[in-house]
């Protein structure tokens, strides 16, 4: 009867040593992939995340339209170190945009599907594998032991790195009266507020963007701005799971 009062014991504290563990791996994002897109790909034979993707593109390309044609009627900008110039023309060509895709919202470029699809691209940069925690300890600080898989490892420090970001950025603006950033389709980034450099861990994982935008991880919101017009495109909630 002991033995067995024992084994219950124990059974019970392995059970609670491993819960927490377990709790910090947080469930990848499931597939969301719409009717339309999953009929398509069914009459095309086609992968639907692939459709999805293709889909971003034509979205992408569409602004790009935009741009270009608004671009042509602004002034250019020439070779400067002056911020007031930079801004000026930035400022002359956003106008023109905004005032091209007046009616535009969050989700027109990124649609569900493709924010879903976002996330569930950039969700395996920031989790630990299984391989990862069975590794060996390394003898220098978040580098892996020869021959060790770095995903987990750099995937656990680089979500504390974008938390931590997120509340220093998040007191530097309170305690300097710095601009939040407004996240809002066609909206200017705030002139006084750093840009967030984004991990490369990321954007390796995300599709290439045409190089008048980018993609800037704002705490856990994924961004696309327009370089060279200096406004927000259209965003992702909560990309980072």
């Amino acid at each position: 009867m002991n033995v067995i009062r024992l084994l219950s014991v124990t059974g019970v504290a392995c059970t609670l040593a491993i819960a927490p563990a377990a709790a910090q791996t947080k469930a990848a994002p499931k597939a969301q992939v719409s009717a339309a897109t999953k009929q398509k790909a069914a009459e095309e034979n086609a992968n639907p995340d692939a459709l999805v993707l293709a889909d971003f593109q034509k979205r992408i390309d569409a602004y790009m339209a935009i741009h270009r044609a608004a671009a042509k009627d602004s002034p250019a900008l020439k070779e400067t170190k002056n911020p007031a110039d930079i801004k000026r023309v930035q400022d002359a060509l956003g106008a023109k945009i905004r005032a091209a895709r007046a009616t535009a919202k969050q989700g027109d470029i990124v649609t569900p599907e493709i924010q879903n699809k976002f996330r569930r691209l950039m969700y395996p940069a920031v989790q630990p594998t299984a391989q990862d925690k069975a590794a060996p300890p390394s003898t220098v600080k978040d580098i892996p032991v020869q021959g060790t898989p770095v995903q987990g490892t750099s995937g656990k420090t680089l979500k504390a790195d974008v938390n931590e970001t997120l509340k220093e950025n998040t007191e530097e603006r309170k305690e300097e009266g710095k601009q939040p950033v407004v996240f809002k389709v066609n909206a200017s980034y705030p002139d006084d507020t750093p840009l967030p450099t984004t991990p490369g861990q990321l954007l390796m994982k995300l599709p290439k963007l045409p190089e008048q935008l980018e993609y800037r991880l704002v705490g856990k919101t994924l961004i696309i701005r327009d370089v060279e017009a200096d406004i927000i495109v259209d965003f992702v909630p909560n990309a980072i799971q």
